[in-house]
């Protein structure tokens, strides 16, 4: 199992627009990727500039196949504009 933290960095006056990709994109995270186990977008409470994208899938693999789909690349694409650059990402390794 390998999970990741994704931090993007929005410009301000995009937050709406990019929250709203953001949870089209878990929408269909959770229904096409059956090896995603957890997809969760969340802004911090004391930055809405910042949105946090909680992910956890079975395998390396998984997460590989991921950045293939089609609604990962139209997210990527439809936010390209209102963020800061690519997301920071942190992967992160199963303990338990």
């Amino acid at each position: 199992m390998i999970g990741l933290v994704a931090v993007i960095k929005v410009k301000p006056g995009n937050e709406k627009q990019v929250a709203e990709a953001a949870r089209r994109m878990a929408d269909n995270v959770k229904e096409k990727e059956k090896e995603c186990l957890l997809y969760d977008p969340f802004t911090a409470e004391d930055d809405p500039t910042k949105i946090y994208i909680l992910e956890k899938y079975t395998s390396r693999g998984a997460l590989d196949e991921h950045r293939k789909y089609a609604h990962y690349q139209e997210f990527r694409e439809a936010i390209k504009d209102a963020v800061e650059g690519p997301p920071e990402v942190t992967l992160l390794d199963f303990i338990g």
